[in-house]
C-alpha cells in the first residue's frame, strides 16, 4: 500500500502503529501551526484586545487573519479527509464498517450542540468575571450548565473514549477479513 492510498484511500486495512502516526504527525501541523500564528498575526492584536485597546472584529478584518483563515480552512478539509479515510482503514482492521464513523465521529458532535449553543453565555460570563475583578467588584453569581450540556458532554465523552480504544488500542482481526488480509501477517 503507497503513502496515497494510505492518506487518501477507504480500503484496505492497517494496524495501529499507522494510525498513531497520522496522530502524531496531526499533533506536530497543529504546534507547527501554532507557530505560524505568531508569525503571520503575532501576538500583538491578542494582547491589544485583552486589554481593550482592538476588537476582535478588527483582527478578523486584517488581511494577514485572512490569509492564514484560508490556510487554516484548507489544512484542515485535508487532514478531515485524511483521517476519515485511516479510521476507515482502521476499522476494517477491526473488522467494522466505515459506517461505524458516524457512531465516533458524528454523534458526538450532535450531543455536543447543547454545549455549542450554550457557549456565547459562557463567554459573555467570562467577560463579566473580567470586568468585575478589573473594576474590584463582587463576583458574579456562578454560571450553571444546563442539564442537556453536562448529559451531552458527558456521552460525547464516553464515545470519544470508546473511538479511541477501538482505533488506538486494540487489535485488529488476526488473519485475513472481508476487508483485506492482515496488516501484521508475517510479524507474529
Amino acid at each position: 500500500m503507497g503513502l496515497g492510498h494510505y492518506l487518501f484511500g477507504f480500503s484496505g486495512r492497517i494496524n495501529r502503529a499507522k494510525q498513531w502516526a497520522v496522530l502524531l504527525v496531526g499533533l506536530a501541523i497543529a504546534i507547527l501551526f501554532g507557530v505560524l500564528f505568531g508569525f503571520t498575526i503575532g501576538s500583538a492584536p491578542l494582547v491589544a484586545i485583552a486589554q481593550h485597546k482592538s476588537t476582535i472584529a478588527a483582527l478578523i478584518a486584517s488581511p494577514q487573519a485572512h490569509t492564514f483563515a484560508v490556510g487554516a480552512g484548507l489544512l484542515y478539509l485535508l487532514a478531515f479527509y485524511v483521517n476519515l479515510a485511516v479510521a476507515t482503514k482502521r476499522l476494517h482492521d477491526r473488522n467494522k464498517s466505515a459506517w461505524w464513523l458516524l457512531l465516533f465521529f458524528a454523534l458526538p458532535l450532535i450531543l455536543d450542540i447543547p454545549a455549542f449553543r450554550f457557549m456565547p453565555m459562557q463567554f459573555a460570563y467570562v467577560a463579566d468575571v473580567m470586568r468585575t475583578v478589573r473594576e474590584h467588584l463582587p463576583p458574579p453569581p456562578q454560571l450553571a450548565e444546563p442539564p442537556a450540556v453536562i448529559i451531552g458532554r458527558g456521552a460525547a465523552t464516553i464515545i470519544g473514549l470508546w473511538a479511541f480504544v477501538e482505533l488506538y488500542c486494540l487489535r485488529g482481526t488476526v488473519g485475513d477479513n472481508r476487508f483485506g488480509p492482515d496488516p501484521l501477517a508475517g510479524r507474529d
